[in-house]
């Protein structure tokens, strides 16, 4: 487990950090740009602005939006971008007052929609109707009557494999956390599940609360990356006044693993260091941390220096392990 709030950890400014009110996720293309994702630009941004806005299908509603992006390289530099609807119950706080008594308590199927990108385009529209596949996905329903029961939503995803699929038999690893709507909601479970690309689950869900310590087993989990991918997972959870934001190495069980012949160590490595960013600035630019000045390293925060989105890195070294820990 890894504090992101200690020694160790450097804030450094994005250069297109002002055109984005919201950090969502953020992988990297193809042809090695960052790319960040923006709930309420409904948007991916590069470094250098926008460069595709999605379907006002896929806008926000009631405080559900575009949370998760994941990105897989195919040949000629073209990225294959998997964007993730949140779904779950809507935040009954925002839902439209002439909505409430139809929709302000039914839940919301997640949705993954994949587009693929050309190197170097800007500023493209990426229809639904242009999608390479749209997809609800068939999360659990736990037991019960809604608005009391538990229902997920999905905060974040990954591209992986099945263990004995081919080099091109990709599906979704997501990362699902529930909760009931209710006045005084309860969250009570955290699972990573596997979905095709029918959106059917694969395979029983993985319960994180069998690894996470117990401290944070219920924390607000937004972010997911792969560290070695094929093997071990990087999680983030939101940080809010009570309890600082995390990071969390996950070895994978062995079936839930996939073989990755085409990737050393040595490129592993740098896939954490290029990744497993996305998970921290996904969840360490959340609304408790907009409503204070956040500010670059050794910066003196003012008027200018609010709402500044950053991005968080390590500084130091890690032992791998069931859970890593700082040198």
């Amino acid at each position: 487990m890894i504090s992101l709030q200690g020694v160790g950890v450097r804030r450094i400014p994005l250069p297109a950090g002002l055109l984005i009110p919201d950090l969502e996720g953020v992988d990297r293309l193809a042809d090695g740009k960052l790319v960040f994702l923006s709930e309420r630009l409904r948007s991916l941004v590069g470094e250098d602005g926008i460069i595709a806005e999605y379907d006002s299908l896929l806008g926000e509603f009631a405080n559900r939006g575009l949370e998760g992006v994941a990105v897989r390289p195919l040949p000629g530099g073209i990225s294959r971008i998997a964007v993730l609807w949140e779904g779950g119950y809507p935040d009954y706080a925002s839902v439209p007052w002439s909505l409430r008594s139809t929709a302000g308590r039914q839940s919301m199927r997640p949705l993954v929609v994949v587009h693929d990108l050309n190197s170097g385009v800007r500023g493209v529209e990426l229809k639904m109707r242009d999608a390479k596949l749209a997809v609800e996905l068939e999360v659990p329903e736990p037991a019960g009557e809604e608005p009391e029961a538990q229902r997920f939503r999905a905060p974040d995803l990954v591209w992986t494999r099945s263990r004995n699929g081919s080099a091109d038999d990709w599906i979704f690893l997501v990362l699902i956390v529930s909760q009931d709507s209710v006045e005084s909601p309860q969250y009570l479970y955290h699972w990573l599940q596997r979905f095709d690309l029918q959106g059917k689950t694969v395979g029983a869900p993985l319960d994180l609360a069998q690894f996470l310590p117990k401290e944070i087993s219920h924390a607000n989990w937004e972010g997911l990356s792969w560290f070695e991918p094929g093997t071990s997972l990087v999680l983030v959870h939101e940080g809010n006044r009570r309890l600082p934001a995390h990071a969390f190495i996950l070895n994978l069980p062995e079936d839930w693993q996939y073989a990755t012949a085409e990737t050393s160590r040595s490129e592993s490595c740098r896939s954490w260091k290029q990744l497993a960013k996305r998970s921290v600035l996904s969840a360490g630019y959340q609304p408790s941390f907009r409503r204070k000045n956040v500010t670059p390293a050794d910066s003196k925060p003012g008027p200018e220096s609010r709402n500044f989105p950053f991005w968080l890195e390590f500084r130091s070294g890690f032992h791998r392990g069931d859970v890593l820990a700082r040198e």
